[in-house]
């Protein structure tokens, strides 16, 4: 992949500002400190589920299948109960927090980095995008958050940082309880 970024996009001066290590990490503070205990620990569900959430977890690692699998999943459709919701001029710093979150997995557990796509310009004048040295595949966590939004389903999101971990962990020679069950049912 590296040999098709776009290498002046990686200058513009709105990216470098959004993308700095600093920013995504505030980012994602926020969204864990101010935005998400916002939701009601009351809340269920707009899918209809008979018990509520209960408040989000404490002193666990905000990408832990407790928080993103247990918790985020049902409480996703409170902070964003539809696509529009993204779309509304006063959201940007919810989208960018989201962004920042969803990526910085891909870049903490997948050895990805961060880089500009121009051609993935929907929010900004510059296109957050996660690329990988170790294969040619591209993540996009614009469109997986979008994707979440219009399924009303985070798991949407963790289903493909799943997928790339698995991919990262069979590129590097690494375990992963993915790879046990692609070798148990004949797929690796």
């Amino acid at each position: 992949m590296s040999d098709e970024i776009n290498r002046s996009a990686q200058d513009d001066p709105e990216w470098v500002v959004w993308s700095s290590p600093e920013r995504i990490s505030e980012r994602i503070d926020k969204l864990f400190t101010e935005t998400l205990p916002g939701v009601p620990a009351d809340w269920k569900t707009r899918t209809g589920s008979a018990k509520p959430i209960g408040p989000m977890p404490v002193g666990v690692d905000r990408y832990s299948d407790e928080m993103t699998l247990h918790w985020l999943d049902d409480a996703f459709d409170y902070v964003v109960p539809d696509e529009d919701v993204l779309f509304e001029p006063g959201n940007t710093e919810l989208v960018n927090a989201f962004v920042a979150y969803i990526g910085d997995y891909f870049v903490r557990h997948c050895d990805g980095r961060w880089i500009n796509d121009p051609e993935m310009q929907l929010f900004h004048s510059f296109g957050p995008t996660i690329s990988y040295d170790w294969t040619d595949e591209t993540d996009y966590p614009i469109n997986l958050l979008l994707d979440a939004a219009a399924q009303k389903r985070f798991v949407v999101i963790t289903t493909e940082w799943y997928s790339r971990s698995v991919d990262y962990a069979a590129t590097h020679g690494l375990e992963h309880e993915g790879l046990e069950l692609r070798r148990k049912h004949g797929l690796a």
